[in-house]
């Protein structure tokens, strides 16, 4: 497939030379004896596969796991640890569930080349075949950011006749013009040059990422403590959820942890994320191309499609998420599903018991209805 000559994918992990500093990663403590719920005692985690930028990490129950499903994390800011409690009950319904894992920007050479907006959509189509190396069907989920890549992923492999069996989209914005945030209406007024003067900052000399630009997180954590400050000052849930932790582990693995610990963002996909999503809204145009390759949602015809939606989710707002079920025209209507979830905010759909109640029990359903769609061959 013309994916392996521009993002060549290499089974296992990289070889010691290769391997990334500590700081590019941070652990998601689910695998093996030190497990704090049952589904995962004894679990193994490993590296999948592994990219010029980021790796495919592989959380399984079965040495011949049959169900598997790949998390498209978002490069929002957060590490992709930030969805260890989605990836920990997904263990409840999965064989295998796997992550897409972006490294901290600053700990990766600049010879590991760019990595933007395309980059983000061709590694993840690429992880996606290699969990999916057998030819048995894989789930994909996007969450938040993820969302769009993931979309991305899983039309380009339908083109390949290598489509998904389900593919479930969580909070993102599909068409973030639908209902727009307060992130929509301020990326309208700036223009792209000033902000990437404004924003974007280059890698020193005392970092493995040296001279490689990058969106850095001490400005991401500014800008969460910011809208965690409005949380609070319009009666959001986040600050209520940060004090009362209800996910899988809160005592080594508080929300608040996941939520602080920021990474920095390659700042070519950070200035063409904002371009292509919300900006030019290529996706929901239809505009939407990857390495000259465009992305046709109407290539998806036998895969199960899941939109799920906070109804008070001030991040990708109601109805931005649902857009998909109109760009994918040729799924027929008995495999789509549609979930708003009540009073839940952004983060409630991959963390907490409201995401354990109501999320996870569609995700099942619908990766059921992809299962039972799955083409004779």
């Amino acid at each position: 497939m013309w994916l392996d000559d521009l993002r060549p994918l290499q089974f296992g992990a990289p070889a010691e030379g290769e391997r990334l500093s500590e700081g590019a990663y941070q652990a998601f403590g689910i695998a093996g004896s030190g497990a704090t719920v049952a589904n995962v005692v004894g679990a193994r985690d490993v590296v999948g596969a592994h990219l010029p930028f980021g790796q495919l990490r592989i959380f399984s129950r079965s040495p011949q796991p049959r169900r598997r499903v790949l998390v498209v994390a978002p490069l929002s800011g957060a590490y992709p640890f930030l969805m260890r409690d989605l990836m920990v009950a997904l263990l409840d319904i999965a064989d295998a569930a796997a992550i897409t894992e972006w490294p901290n920007a600053r700990y990766v050479p600049v010879s590991a080349g760019r990595f933007g907006f395309a980059e983000n959509c061709m590694e993840t189509a690429q992880m996606a075949r290699a969990l999916s190396e057998d030819g048995d069907g894989i789930h994909i989920i996007g969450v938040c950011q993820g969302a769009l890549p993931a979309l991305a992923a899983a039309c380009l492999l339908a083109e390949a006749g290598a489509a998904p069996l389900s593919l479930s989209l969580i909070g993102g914005p599909i068409d973030p013009s639908r209902n727009p945030t307060r992130l929509w209406r301020v990326l309208q007024e700036r223009s792209l040059e000033a902000l990437e003067q404004q924003v974007i900052e280059t890698v020193s000399s005392a970092f493995p990422g040296a001279g490689r630009r990058i969106f850095p997180a001490w400005r991401q954590i500014d800008a969460f403590a910011l809208y965690l400050w409005r949380q609070g000052m319009t009666g959001g849930d986040l600050p209520f959820r940060l004090a009362f932790d209800d996910g899988d582990d809160p005592m080594r693995f508080p929300l608040a942890r996941l939520c602080w610990n920021m990474m920095d963002v390659a700042g070519e996909f950070f200035m063409e994320n904002v371009a292509t999503v919300f900006r030019e809204n290529a996706l929901a145009r239809d505009r939407l191309t990857v390495a000259g390759h465009a992305v046709r949602a109407q290539a998806l015809s036998t895969t199960a499609l899941l939109t799920v939606e906070g109804a008070v989710d001030d991040i990708s707002a109601r109805t931005q998420t649902e857009a998909a079920h109109d760009l994918c025209v040729n799924i027929p209507a008995g495999l789509k599903r549609q979930l708003v979830v009540p009073h839940a905010g952004h983060f409630a759909l991959f963390y907490g018991r409201r995401m354990r109640e109501s999320v996870l029990p569609a995700l099942a359903e619908v990766m059921q209805a992809g299962e039972a769609a799955r083409p004779v061959t």
